[in-house]
């Protein structure tokens, strides 16, 4: 089931930030909670309502977290969170501004390794889709590693720059527009 996020999800989705935020694994026990605050925060903080949940048996195996006003967001997350470097900075600024430009909306979704498989990162992605519709976004960037470049590619998702900060590490950042394919 996926559902709106309340404010009772945001230990819940921390939680599975922090397990799937190492290429799709866990984060190391003394990393996670600074890990979650970084990547959470600013949505918890900024941009609750733009925030869905997938659950199984009552617990929250999944998230997403997203707006559909990039340019916005990251002005306002940079006044209020004062935010370190992280994956995003691996791409120039010239592709970074030209995604939020094109490509306003953005997300972030994660779905803890034994729930992959059984539709719920789709179902997510149905509902923030709906949900942007409603609020006139044309499309929708993301960032993600290898270990999801496939998930996206199979939602219609197209790698827009692709970057390779370390030998092995591949960082791609993928955009879709919100109507067409469905998801």
């Amino acid at each position: 089931m996926v559902r709106r996020a309340s404010s009772l999800d945001w230990t819940h989705v921390s939680r599975v930030c922090a397990d799937c935020g190492a290429g799709g694994a866990p984060v190391e026990e003394g990393e996670r909670e600074k890990f979650a605050e970084h990547w959470i925060g600013p949505y918890r903080e900024l941009r609750p309502d733009w925030a869905w949940v997938a659950e199984r048996d009552r617990a929250v195996v999944g998230y997403l977290t997203g707006a559909p006003d990039t340019l916005a967001f990251e002005k306002e997350r940079r006044r209020v969170f004062f935010p370190g470097p992280d994956s995003r900075d691996f791409f120039p600024q010239a592709v970074r501004l030209r995604l939020w430009t094109e490509h306003p909306a953005h997300l972030m979704l994660n779905v803890i390794a034994d729930y992959r498989g059984f539709g719920a990162g789709a179902a997510l992605l149905r509902a923030f889709f709906a949900e942007l519709r409603r609020a006139d976004a044309a499309s929708v960037h993301l960032f993600c590693g290898p270990g999801s470049a496939g998930f996206f590619e199979r939602m219609a998702f197209r790698a827009e720059a692709v970057v390779s900060p370390a030998p092995g590490l591949i960082l791609r950042a993928m955009t879709r527009p919100v109507e067409g394919a469905s998801v």
